[in-house]
């Protein structure tokens, strides 16, 4: 997409700083020196009509398939490199300076052409002066006439024209004939409304089984946090899971579950504002960022973007590392200390605008327009960010949550009412294959040759999970293998409990295999394959892309190169490019032209409405027209030796009454901290690979809606309304004076405040509707998008996605009426979260998952009461409800496998772990060393040991010389702290390879596996407090390593007694 950057700027407002993002935007200049932009503001208000004319930029492209089409003279840079080279920047600077140049010598031009007609004006005033003084000759000679005729009428007496009425006819005539022009330009009166038949898009989803609900029903709740919520003294207390028994109906079901997230998702924001207000700052719970103002406007097709600028009071912070400000969090705003505030959410985080501590910048939407403060510029906020929660994963859910009828989803018996019965899906009632025992079993012992054949051709990753290398070599399967697998196919409710390394996501991609080949000629519809983390989803479609090519990948980000190709946003870039393709392959259809051509007119309209928003010095024909000042005082503006000037100007501004007035201090010009007291902040450093991931899951549900196209423009500051009224004073007596030049001097600027107040209050007005048109046409936008991605979806049949986006994209599956649904990590997953992937047509739906490893995060540790952390797969295991269980590992040793024998209890070795060598350079495969050096409080909060540190680097060091790689060794650290110092000790050590070895906390190496782990327990003090371990005893590494193990710690410490591992490993039915 090509198309020449705009920039809209005004002269001597300093330099305009280019932005080469992904958002296609309009400059707004005005942020140059402080003692500068007074000046430049001056030349604005009289450059008005030549504004125009500061434009460029040639017609866009016509966009392809499913884009929005680029507006003329605009530029939609979305795709564009974000950092050009310094040379590039250089170049494009050389050329807007050239541009500048031209633009400058039109407006000269228009310039002359406006003297002209000026002049031409001033002849047809003089041409009509003398025609009315002729018409009051002829007037008077009338009337001496009629006299003579009529003796008895007394004379009329002739009053002549009032003082300046000539004047004041003419320049009404003309203002009005000018303003008529101009009157499009900031209040848009067209005769025709471009807008008729604007309706909101036709949902996807049938709603219509709302219409008879109470309104106080939880459909009708606000998602977002609400007043009553955070003022509330006691927080309302949500609904518990019910565990131990059935649900009394699929309302309440649904309804617990709504209360239970939605609780989950609010209390760490009324927390946060709840603690700021009484003083009570901890970086663990929130963070401020004061002096928080919008600089720039942005569009997109989910709506209006605000770009704000914003301080950290008196930190430094490691944006690349931090979790502050990741898209998708919520935020708080208040001008009031929090009296009032209203909610955002971070659309945008750009580090290149997150570089320079005195100016840092972020895009963010607010939940709830409010023209009053959206388009106001001179706007001061203070912000509040909750460390806890992240608003993105819940918002999706809950929206799904209401829309979810009651009637129609499946399975009700088993999920409500605890029933076990199991049938076989609708869908394979004619298969007989899935039936045939003897066809299973050959599948199982083929199977991992297929794969290996399919290896030789297709390049893989890293296999780190048990599936993605099989070791399924028996001449006959195990009976829990067959079991588990005609559970699998047979039952139409399926659940498999899969203890480390027993083959579990082997046994997942076979199903998969196996059901693809049987329903070829079904109209089952895509298979689809849901999993809690992007990691997990690329790895099961990896396996799956090896003997199936019809894979699409929900969202547009993908670690692996080859499930990237699949991904939805990628295909669609694949046909824009490639029309014919798209053709063939039966996609037709895109995103009407209308509803482009709507929008584009919006953007210019909000735009020529932000333009007159900007202006310091306003045309006083304008306030006269808005009433905002008198007759009297418009023609007083005229007198007082200013008639020349008032004749000369097109349209006079009250700059020259406000020249007698002294300056006021720039509030711009105001330096809130100082290099040295800048203070490097780690409190939320956190992996940079997991906030990455995190920005990519974000991005991954929202690619269609974060990009964005058309234009944007910069707010400028207004010295007039940063008078202090305090200083000033009560101007009110003043305000209808009907004489301007009699307002003293010291409360003129007072006085226009007022008035410039007033004439923006109207215009704010008039951009919240056509803000509310605007977000009606993208909504639109976004549902022919939607259409096109279903017709895109119907040609696949292997659809995978997280969870979140499961949610995000709940309406796209219902349409495309799928029968199975494969969930990987299914105990890892909130049971509201998979409900949500649930759609009414599925018949037939396999969870595989191990319950005694990890349970769902939730961000409430006070509602682990109310079991929000119980998942789905857990809750029907604890309730009898059948399922199957792999018993035979084949990852770890046996003195390894041992250390996990009191959780699985019937965990078996398969023959192939006693043939791994013994560890090179090692008395023993498994050590435990231990020490009694204390641990330590890092300046994140986060644990840490330096001796830890050390004898860990030592031993991976000591490891490679023994002729291990790199990637054989990984370091596992209990808290965050330790493993950023083991990462920095690597990076100093001498020996080869030794900065190539991977450190990661334990949860983040989840699901993985190595040959050799080494884990530093961190604890050690007098106290003997293990922290968090207390809790999480489960979650350490002995299912991730296969040949060998050490551990460092504190005998003592490790030794301090845990909660009771409360195992609900029932016996298979």
């Amino acid at each position: 997409m090509s198309g020449q950057k705009i920039c809209y700027t005004y002269q001597n407002t300093g330099s305009c700083p280019k932005n080469p993002c992904k958002f296609a935007h309009i400059d707004y200049v005005g942020q140059g020196k402080p003692q500068d932009s007074f000046q430049g503001r001056k030349n604005s208000s009289h450059g008005r009509n030549n504004s125009s004319s500061m434009y460029t930029g040639a017609a866009g492209e016509s966009f392809g398939w499913f884009d929005e089409p680029q507006s003329s003279g605009r530029q939609n840079s979305v795709g564009s490199s974000r950092q050009q080279p310094r040379h590039q920047r250089q170049q494009q600077q050389q050329q807007q300076q050239q541009q500048q140049q031209q633009q400058q010598q039109q407006q000269q031009q228009q310039q002359q052409q406006q003297q002209q007609q000026q002049q031409q004006k001033q002849q047809q005033k003089q041409q009509q002066q003398q025609q009315q003084q002729q018409q009051q000759q002829q007037q008077q000679q009338q009337q001496q006439q009629q006299q003579k005729h009529n003796p008895r009428q007394p004379p009329q007496r002739d009053q002549g024209p009032k003082r300046g009425s000539n004047k004041q006819a003419m320049d009404s005539g003309s203002r009005k004939g000018q303003h008529a022009k101009q009157e499009g330009r900031f209040i848009q009166q067209p005769e025709i409304d471009p807008y008729k038949g604007l309706k909101k898009p036709q949902l996807l989803l049938d709603e219509s089984w709302k219409n008879d609900l109470p309104r106080d029903n939880f459909r009708f709740q606000s998602i977002c946090p609400t007043i009553m919520d955070i003022e509330e003294e006691d927080f309302p207390d949500p609904p518990e899971n019910i565990v131990h028994k059935a649900y009394d109906s699929t309302e309440q079901y649904l309804e617990t579950h709504f209360r239970l997230l939605r609780a989950d998702c609010i209390i760490p924001v009324r927390s946060a504002i709840r603690l700021y207000r009484v003083g009570a700052v901890d970086d663990n719970d929130l963070m401020v960022y004061v002096n928080v103002r919008p600089v720039e406007l942005l569009f997109a097709t989910f709506g209006v973007v605000h770009r704000m600028s914003f301080l950290v009071d008196g930190r430094r912070v490691n944006w690349k590392q931090s979790k502050r400000l990741i898209p998708g969090t919520i935020v708080c705003l208040s001008v009031d200390q929090f009296e009032t505030y209203r909610f955002a959410t971070i659309i945008e985080r750009d580090l290149e605008y997150l570089q320079n501590p005195r100016d840092l910048r972020i895009g963010l939407k607010f939940l709830s327009p409010d023209p009053r403060f959206d388009f106001d510029s001179d706007v001061r906020y203070t912000m509040i960010e909750a460390m806890q929660g992240y608003y993105e994963a819940y918002q999706h859910v809950l929206k799904c949550l209401q829309d979810i009828d009651p009637d129609t989803l499946p399975f009700r018996p088993q999920l409500v009412g605890l029933e076990p019965t199991l049938e076989h899906p609708g869908y394979s009632q004619h298969i007989q294959a899935v039936q045939d025992v003897d066809y299973i079993e050959d599948s199982v012992l083929t199977f991992s040759d297929i794969l290996k054949d399919a290896e030789n051709s297709i390049p893989s990753r890293r296999r780190e999970r048990e599936g993605m290398e099989p070791r399924l070599r028996d001449k006959r399967a195990q009976p829990r293998v067959l079991e588990a697998m005609d559970r699998m196919l047979t039952k139409d409710f399926a659940i498999v409990q899969g203890p480390p390394g027993t083959g579990k996501t082997f046994l997942g991609l076979l199903t998969t295999h196996i059901l693809l080949e049987n329903t070829r000629t079904s109209a089952t519809g895509p298979i689809i394959v849901v999993c809690q983390t992007n990691h997990a989803l690329d790895q099961f479609l990896e396996g799956i892309m090896k003997f199936e090519d019809r894979v699409i990948r929900l969202g547009s980000r993908s670690k692996s190169p080859i499930v990237s190709e699949k991904t939805l946003f990628n295909i669609k870039q694949r046909y824009k490019n490639n029309p014919d393709e798209a053709r063939n392959d039966g996609i037709r259809g895109g995103v009407p032209r209308r509803f482009f051509s709507m929008k584009d007119k919006l953007e210019s309209d909000m735009l020529s409405l932000l333009e007159e928003l900007s202006v310091e010095y306003v045309p006083l024909s304008k306030f006269l027209d808005m009433k905002i000042i008198s007759k009297d005082q418009f023609d007083s503006f005229a007198n007082d030796g200013w008639v020349s000037r008032f004749n000369q100007e097109e349209e006079p501004t009250a700059e020259p009454w406000l020249q007698a007035v002294p300056q006021f201090h720039d509030p711009d010009n105001v330096s809130y901290f100082d290099d040295a007291t800048l203070k490097d902040d780690f409190v939320t450093e956190i992996d940079e690979e997991e906030v990455q991931d995190r920005i990519e899951d974000f991005m991954t549900v929202n690619i269609e809606e974060t990009k964005i196209s058309g234009q944007s423009v910069g707010f400028k500051q207004s010295i007039v309304c940063h008078v202090d009224d305090f200083v000033v004073g009560d101007v009110g007596p003043f305000l209808n004076m009907p004489n301007v030049y009699d307002i003293p001097p010291q409360k003129r600027f007072g006085v226009y405040k007022r008035w410039l107040q007033r004439y923006k209050a109207s215009l704010i007005t008039r951009l919240g509707e056509l803000h509310t048109t605007y977000n009606l046409v993208c909504e639109n936008i976004r549902a022919e998008f939607r259409r096109s991605d279903v017709r895109i979806l119907d040609t696949a049949r292997i659809i995978g996605m997280t969870t979140t986006a499961a949610s995000k994209y709940h309406d796209l599956l219902c349409r495309l009426k799928p029968k199975i649904m494969i969930c990987e990590e299914a105990s890892e997953t909130m049971e509201a979260h998979l409900m949500c992937a649930l759609t009414p047509t599925i018949q037939h739906l396999i969870l595989i998952g191990d319950h005694e490893q990890l349970r769902p995060n939730m961000s409430v540790d006070e509602l682990k009461h109310k079991n929000i952390d119980v998942s789905m797969f857990e809750r029907l295991v604890r309730n009898q409800f059948p399922f199957s269980v792999l018993d035979c590992q084949r990852r770890m040793r046996p003195e390894i496998r041992s250390l996990i024998k009191p959780i699985y209890r019937d965990l078996t070795d398969h023959e192939s772990v006693y043939r791994y060598e013994n560890v090179r350079g090692m008395v023993d495969n498994v050590w435990f060393w231990t020490h009694d050096e204390p641990d330590r409080l890092g300046t994140n909060n986060s644990h840490y040991n330096p001796h830890e540190v050390g004898i860990a680097t030592r031993l991976a060091a000591y490891l490679l010389q023994q002729g291990y790689e790199p990637s054989q060794i990984t370091i596992l650290a209990m808290y965050s702290g330790q493993r950023n110092k083991i990462q920095e000790k690597l990076r100093q050590c001498h020996v080869q390879g030794a900065d190539r070895v991977r450190v990661s906390t334990v949860d983040g190496f989840q699901g993985e596996e190595n040959e050799i782990i080494i884990l530093s327990l961190v604890r050690s003090n007098d106290t003997n407090s293990i922290g968090f371990l207390k809790t999480n005893i489960n979650s350490l590494d002995e299912d991730s390593v296969k040949i060998g193990n050490v551990y460092f710690g504190e005998r003592e410490t490790a030794n301090e007694p845990v909660e009771p591992l409360e195992s609900h490993h029932k016996q298979p039915t």
